[in-house]
């Protein structure tokens, strides 16, 4: 049996629900080394349905959702010139963090903006290094209880969108 395929799309109010199970789920199991327990229930605590609904109804952000079959299997967004999320569940298909990254990069270019700056955490880094982002310096996340995140700020300059010659555009090279 072959897998559904995997699309990505704007997220919408129903998806709330899901999209915090992904974000808890996607730090207790891939910041299980980086973190210890209670910085990661404080940080997965940042990830609840209220926030997720008021980051919807903030025009600034805009959300998308990885959905295979009908299943949210991981989120991303942009704010301004921010890479503001990239989750993915610890069962998503492989390559879901990637292609949703790369949906944001679009959606930067398309919009006019030359680079991205996003907060990695330690389990991310590398992931970032691999696809082209640089490392800006180390700062710390401050969360609930007094407890913070080490993390470092990464930067990417993006090359301009280039119209193709049936009118697409495309930012990225093949």
């Amino acid at each position: 049996m072959t897998a559904a395929p995997l699309e990505i799309r704007p997220a919408g109010p129903d998806d709330v629900p899901a999209m915090a199970r992904v974000f808890a789920d996607a730090i207790e199991a891939k910041a299980r080394d980086s973190y210890g327990p209670r910085e990661r229930a404080a940080w997965a605590a940042r990830g609840s349905a209220e926030r997720f609904r008021a980051m919807l109804d903030d025009e600034r952000n805009q959300l998308l959702v990885a959905v295979q079959g009908s299943r949210i299997t991981g989120l991303a967004g942009l704010t301004g010139c921010d890479v503001s999320l990239l989750y993915t569940s610890p069962d998503a298909e492989a390559g879901t963090g990637t292609r949703l990254l790369a949906v944001v990069e679009d959606l930067a270019r398309t919009q006019g903006i030359g680079g991205l700056g996003l907060t990695a955490s330690r389990n991310a880094v590398a992931f970032y290094l691999r696809r082209g982002y640089a490392v800006a310096r180390l700062a710390v996340r401050p969360l609930p209880g007094g407890l913070a995140l080490p993390v470092c700020l990464m930067v990417k300059a993006l090359q301009p969108a280039q119209p193709t010659r049936n009118g697409t555009v495309h930012g990225r090279e093949a």
